[in-house]
């Protein structure tokens, strides 16, 4: 199944522009997944796991978009969110940093994986029921954000706050699957251009 899982990856990866880069060995992927795991009592789905193995940080250069199961506030009206990247296990967003950072911002059954505009978050289940279960975070409606202006109580649980979590797709996947490569030539619409002519020429 996990040569399945990493075929499907890097075909749909491969047609967002994305090609492999190992960094370092496959055996000291495995030990740091392992680390992570074992630090947080978490259990890190097949289909992620895979794409750490293969995968470091993965940022699009153009416009990528996705449609949640679930809208939030970013969704536009044609049903759809932007996607900036995922983080990996090397790079300046590694994984085991950006879990670190957002501990206890949101419940601990997930852990955030990539990023979206305006500060928000796409995380991964990784326990309980919610395990393989993608979620976008909405930064602007977290509860830290809210206990600052009075809003929320501090001493509130943070497992039980889900206010600004959306479900994105059921797995990993899916989620990448459903990902989707803007070509911004696509997207001009003829009545919406000018037309702009030289003065001269219109004088012949």
């Amino acid at each position: 199944m996990g040569n399945n899982y990493i075929n499907q990856i890097e075909n749909k990866l491969n047609t967002l522009n994305i090609k492999k880069q190992e960094v370092f060995s496959l055996n000291s992927r495995e030990n740091q997944i392992k680390k992570i795991e074992t630090m947080y009592d978490i259990f890190i789905p097949k289909d992620y796991k895979e794409f750490l193995l293969n995968y470091d940080e993965t940022f699009f250069e153009n416009e990528v978009t996705y449609k949640p199961i679930e809208t939030s506030p970013w969704t536009s009206k044609e049903g759809t969110q932007v996607f900036e990247g995922l983080y990996g296990l090397a790079g300046e967003n590694n994984l085991f940093d950006q879990i670190e950072g957002y501990l206890n911002r949101m419940p601990n059954c997930m852990i955030p994986i990539g990023e979206s505009p305006g500060g928000n978050l796409i995380c991964l289940g990784v326990k309980e029921s919610i395990i393989s279960k993608v979620y976008f975070w909405n930064h602007e409606n977290e509860r830290e954000a809210k206990i600052m202006v009075g809003i929320e109580d501090a001493s509130d649980e943070i497992n039980s706050y889900w206010d600004n979590i959306h479900l994105v797709s059921k797995t990993f996947l899916g989620f990448l699957s459903g990902l989707e490569l803007i070509n911004e030539t696509e997207n001009i619409d003829v009545d919406d251009v000018e037309l702009w002519l030289d003065d001269e020429l219109l004088d012949d």
